[in-house]
């Protein structure tokens, strides 16, 4: 079954990485992100710090830091909802809501893709991952929300009520040499009176990925009808009447 177009999708964000197998060189990244003002006028330099600290149990004088630095480049439409993010290893376009179809965000993918690729060349490609985050708002009717009534993903547990639950599935998709990474949580509502619900799904291959345009193209398709075969197999009848109605 492939999904249905749903007037109020509960996709939240959507997202096509590549990554690349060497860091990039921090100057070309300076040089391609001035090539994108006219589809991005906002343009922001960004960096992350990850810092690691190993604590030996039996050797205090032994304590070491680990200290890893990210150097970026965010740019974005006007109101905020496309984004382009460039860093030293990673290639990456971002869609917020309202989404707007396959066919558009797709669309900005390949346009920018082929700036990139006239002004960085040839860069050999480590991984290729489709991520779509659904956030699924279900009215409260009664003191329990029975969310296995909307979704066909939660925890069995030998326990009549549940508050809340976190959980994550890893399955392959053999067909197109990806494997899929479902994520589904409670989260806060933003909506009174509403049960919210997070489904997040990262469709990637890391083996082996394609190399050329052609190749990474068709991949895409692919990926977009297994992702949209998981999202439909993974709700049910009464979580598709709220996004239609």
């Amino acid at each position: 079954m492939t999904q249905l177009s749903y007037p109020k999708a509960p996709i939240t964000e959507a997202v096509i990485e590549i990554k690349f197998a060497s860091p990039l060189d921090l100057d070309d990244i300076e040089k391609v992100s001035g090539k994108y003002l006219s589809y991005y006028p906002k343009r922001q330099n960004v960096q992350t710090l990850n810092v690691t600290v190993n604590l030996p149990g039996k050797q205090p004088d032994a304590l070491t830091t680990n200290t890893d630095r990210k150097i970026g480049h965010r740019l974005s439409s006007v109101d905020m909802t496309e984004m382009l993010l460039m860093w030293e290893s990673a290639f990456i376009i971002s869609q917020l809501a309202p989404y707007p179809g396959w066919e558009f965000f797709y669309g900005r993918f390949v346009r920018d893709w082929a700036v990139w690729k006239r002004v960085m060349g040839f860069r050999e490609i480590s991984r290729i991952g489709v991520r779509y985050v659904n956030r699924i708002d279900i009215p409260i009717e009664g003191p329990i929300v029975e969310y296995e009534k909307f979704l066909n993903v939660y925890p069995k547990l030998p326990f009549e009520v549940v508050a809340a639950y976190a959980i994550q599935a890893v399955m392959p998709i053999e067909e197109i040499g990806c494997k899929v990474t479902l994520n589904s949580a409670a989260i806060p509502s933003p909506i009174l009176g509403h049960a919210s619900y997070l489904f997040d799904q990262d469709i990637a291959i890391e083996n082996d990925p394609p190399q050329s345009d052609d190749a990474l193209f068709d991949l895409l398709g692919k990926i977009r009808i297994h992702k949209n075969k998981v999202f439909e197999a993974c709700i049910t009848d009464r979580a598709r009447e709220l996004f239609t109605r």
